[in-house]
């Protein structure tokens, strides 16, 4: 007998700390430096956070909508269409095509999708007119930050290929300048919201949110197959489970963790891996345990990875989770 899957049922917040060394956690699309607001303060889009998780999901054979081939982005309509006739599916339309949508590809319950489509040309039948052209996903991350000044390094490197024979008869090699732009060590901190209403439209369920933290954790890992991002690895996840009925989230919960120096490098810009500080979890224990909060929340759990040194303790009614794969 089968069961349907369970729907989000209360509000969630997320807290997800991961750093880099040596490497970009998010390049500009100028000149693929790591991006810096006014301030100096460096940052990394929920676009790329969505991709680390979209990519995980991939790798564990689960459908995704916003896909990538070869590191460019793949045609929406191609890609639709090409899943319903995997599938087996007619060629969809309206409200229809959008529900097959929300079905098919985790990703767009999870974050949802502009669905601005135009049917290629092999689909000479096929008017997808989606019905809404927009999907609001119930899981919104802000911009996540590098929570601490860093030290943005030009690293400059050569590559060697054969480029034919020299007139002895040899090989002859030349050399191509590889520089590329880098942080010396960062620690990035996310804070994110699954709202339950946004849900039941998505059809986002329990599963597809414990997926949603796993590919999180994991998925920085698994993004360290290029160069920038080889060093890379999560730190910190917090999530938050308001009780049923509950409208409430604190919100931007980075704000109430700070990283403090410890050891010789006091300066932070002169960090170079997690030793060289603790994270202060004073504020963040503070605000969950506040009797305003604490009343609206059912349970806090939470994933850690052990090199992380923390000032102050994890309260023993928060519940530990493992979520490495």
């Amino acid at each position: 007998m089968s069961t349907e899957p369970s729907p989000l049922t209360s509000r969630r917040e997320i807290l997800f700390l991961y750093d880099i060394r040596m490497g970009n956690p998010n390049g500009d699309p100028d000149e693929n430096r790591p991006r810096q607001l006014p301030d100096g303060t460096f940052y990394v889009t929920d676009v790329r956070l969505k991709r680390f998780a979209r990519d995980y999901l991939k790798l564990k054979g689960d459908d995704i909508l916003v896909d990538q081939l070869d590191g460019q982005s793949v045609d929406l309509a191609k890609r639709v269409l090409g899943w319903m006739a995997a599938h087996k599916k007619p060629q969809l339309t309206g409200k229809d095509l959008v529900r097959a949508i929300l079905d098919g590809f985790i990703d767009a319950r999870l974050f949802g999708s502009s669905l601005a489509m135009k049917p290629p040309s092999s689909a000479k039948t096929w008017d997808p007119s989606p019905k809404p052209k927009t999907l609001t996903g119930p899981v919104q991350f802000n911009h996540g930050e590098v929570l601490h000044p860093a030290e943005e390094l030009l690293i400059r490197g050569t590559s060697t290929f054969t480029s034919g024979e020299r007139k002895d008869g040899a090989d002859r090699d030349q050399g191509t300048f590889t520089d590329y732009a880098c942080l010396r060590y960062g620690l990035i901190g996310f804070s994110g919201v699954a709202n339950e209403h946004s849900a039941v439209l998505s059809g986002m369920t329990e599963a597809d949110y414990d997926k949603l933290l796993t590919s999180l954790w994991n998925g920085v890992r698994a993004a360290a197959n290029t160069r920038t991002k080889t060093q890379q690895a999560p730190r910190l996840l917090v999530d938050v489970r308001y009780k049923s009925g509950v409208e409430f989230q604190l919100g931007n919960l980075i704000t109430y963790v700070k990283p403090v120096a410890r050891g010789l490098k006091t300066e932070p810009r002169h960090w170079a891996s997690c030793d060289d500080y603790s994270l202060d979890v004073t504020r963040l224990v503070a605000k969950l345990g506040d009797s305003h909060a604490a009343k609206r929340i059912d349970v806090v759990n939470y994933s850690l990875e052990s090199d992380l040194h923390l000032t102050g303790e994890l309260p023993s009614w928060w519940t530990k989770h493992s979520l490495d794969h």
